[in-house]
């Protein structure tokens, strides 16, 4: 018998929250080294936010969480963590909701692995149109959304960088205003590089460094005629 959706989206947030434990597990149990890094939300544009919670690791495990967002015109969540070991890294988001874009989702998650990624959603949504929980790379979504125009979306969005490592960003948002201007709205991202190969050596301990909860950097609203109202 399938679970309500309810307990099904709350096993769901409770397993994309308690990954820090997991992610060192696989680091530590891999001979693949690297840097790895990720965030839970960056914009762009008419509203400017910086990558919140940013977190970046070469080795040990490095994991921040933030309970929201500073009040801001354009983004609303309740939770964001972000985890980062070695070359693996991983972003979620729960409750996102992006009013003028018409976009929601219970849950929004980004995982790198050395060198290979993926994303996941859970009832994610824009202007009504069901997005895919695990959409394949670089898959795009185009929609008008009224009083704002059209709002393009990628999904599960895959670049390689010059540098050899790979970042996933679960969800790109961005929107095509009226005026002419123009927002980009990154969800759950991780970059992890494809790690290499080290001759075995006796293992040793590896203290585990945490990042307490902190305050985000306050988003900055660049002064606009921003055509819709949340």
């Amino acid at each position: 018998m399938p679970l309500p959706a309810s307990v099904a989206i709350a096993g769901a947030v409770a397993a994309a929250i308690a990954v820090p434990a997991a992610l060192a597990a696989t680091a530590s149990a891999s001979p693949a080294t690297g840097t790895a890094s990720a965030f839970g939300v960056s914009a762009t544009g008419l509203v400017n936010i910086p990558q919140t919670p940013a977190v970046t690791s070469s080795a040990g495990a490095h994991h921040k969480s933030l309970a929201q967002l500073p009040p801001n015109p354009l983004v609303k969540l309740k939770v964001l963590h972000t985890s980062a070991a070695g070359a693996a890294s991983r972003a979620s988001v729960v409750d996102l909701r992006v009013v003028k874009a018409a976009l929601s989702a219970h849950l929004i998650t980004a995982k790198c692995v050395g060198g290979k990624g993926s994303s996941h959603l859970v009832k994610a949504s824009v202007a009504g149109h069901r997005l895919a929980a695990d959409a394949a790379p670089n898959s795009t979504v185009t929609v008008p959304v009224q009083g704002v125009g059209s709002v393009s979306v990628v999904l599960n969005k895959q670049v390689h960088n010059a540098d050899g490592s790979l970042t996933v960003t679960a969800v790109e948002v961005k929107l095509a205003l009226a005026t002419g201007k123009a927002q980009r709205i990154d969800i759950s991202s991780a970059t992890c590089s494809a790690g290499q190969t080290t001759p075995p050596q006796q293992p040793t301990p590896t203290p585990t460094q945490s990042t307490p909860p902190g305050q985000a950097p306050v988003p900055t609203p660049v002064p606009s005629d921003l055509p819709v109202t949340g």
